[in-house]
């Protein structure tokens, strides 16, 4: 079977980094009434983000009117997604730029990646123009499917490459999460509220031989996994309300994960399933996600440093957040077997296998 090879990867933050500390205490005054700020508090304390990046001037004018005081609702969904439509594309070209691809000319094909922004024309029409791309480059959009599309951003990327193995294909995950972020009073809001950061992540996947350029990886795509965890339905949703987007999470999800995941990974899996010595990428859904994936795969803490320093330094960056962590990965040099997990709204569990030469 034909090679599909991930041989660049890149991510950008936007603005300054803002300290979970500070950004809690500014949230304070502008919690829902009725809201507990005790478990506020614990919250923001317990869901191992030290930092968070947003595409807004969090303490500005624009903070302010994302985040009224006293819980009111703030801008509707227009105008929310018209600030998306402004603010994406930028973050995206860091994203592209930080991957440090080269020759952009011979991208055949465009895969891009949200959840938090719908506008047509949309991101991947304006990344055409601002990154120069072919006019003929053929376009993908794969769409609110949340916190695991990277991963099936990468299975077409590969179908695309063993069917043409001359095919490049430039994917392109962006997120904008905080601006949709709501101020309570439930727990599902107060906790996305204090999790989710914005950030873009960008990988150009090849056919043909193993790359040998100086700015190349050389990552194997070796197969990939997909599930639906009965009956959960119902644990996570993404919809378009009256003003933004609205998270439901359940305290149920992790109970579910635990119960589920292990005979999942093998029904997934099955003997391809790297060891637990391998390099592994768990998206950083919370800290209690982590641990229930390490748990079900047997996984030491050292294998998941990069995967709790990406929770730690930007928060649940939803679809990019596992490309971040593979290019935290592919920062030092080491070969060998790599898995990635990854869980979104159904719920979902995704899994890709690769191969670092």
């Amino acid at each position: 079977m034909a090679n599909a090879w991930i041989t660049h990867v890149g991510h950008a933050l936007p603005g300054p980094a803002v300290p979970q500390q500070t950004f809690s205490a500014w949230m304070e005054p502008r919690l829902a009434p009725g809201t507990s700020l005790a478990r506020w508090r614990k919250f923001t304390e317990r869901v191992g983000v030290s930092f968070r990046h947003s595409v807004l001037d969090v303490f500005g004018a624009e903070g302010n009117a994302f985040w009224p005081i006293a819980g009111k609702p703030g801008p509707g969904t227009g105008e929310r997604s018209r600030m998306f439509d402004q603010r994406a594309l930028p973050l995206a070209v860091s994203a592209v730029q930080a991957a440090r691809i080269g020759d952009l000319s011979r991208v055949t094909h465009l895969v891009v990646v949200p959840c938090t922004g719908a506008v047509a024309p949309g991101l991947d029409i304006q990344l055409v123009s601002a990154l120069e791309l072919p006019r003929t480059v053929r376009r993908t959009m794969i769409a609110f499917m949340g916190c695991y599309a990277a991963i099936p951003a990468l299975r077409v990327a590969r179908d695309i490459c063993r069917a043409d193995s001359s095919a490049q294909v430039l994917v392109v995950c962006c997120e904008l999460s905080s601006l949709h972020l709501q101020a309570g009073p439930h727990d599902d809001a107060l906790l996305a509220a204090c999790l989710f950061g914005d950030g873009a992540s960008a990988a150009l996947v090849r056919g043909g031989e193993a790359p040998d350029g100086p700015d190349s990886v050389r990552v194997r795509i070796i197969g990939d996994a997909s599930a639906l965890i009965p009956d959960t339905g119902a644990h996570m949703t993404w919809h378009a309300g009256d003003h933004g987007f609205v998270l439901g999470l359940s305290p149920a999800i992790t109970g579910s994960l635990s119960a589920d995941l292990a005979p999942l990974c093998a029904e997934m899996l099955g003997k391809d399933v790297p060891p637990a010595s391998a390099r592994w990428i768990i998206h950083p859904g919370g800290p209690r996600i982590v641990d229930v994936a390490a748990k079900a795969l047997g996984l030491d803490e050292q294998a998941l440093v990069c995967s709790r320093r990406a929770l730690s330094d930007g928060g649940n960056r939803s679809s990019g957040t596992v490309l971040a962590i593979l290019a935290d990965e592919l920062a030092t040099p080491w070969s060998g077997a790599m898995g990635m997990f990854a869980f979104g709204p159904g719920l979902t569990a995704e899994a890709l296998l690769l191969e670092r030469l």
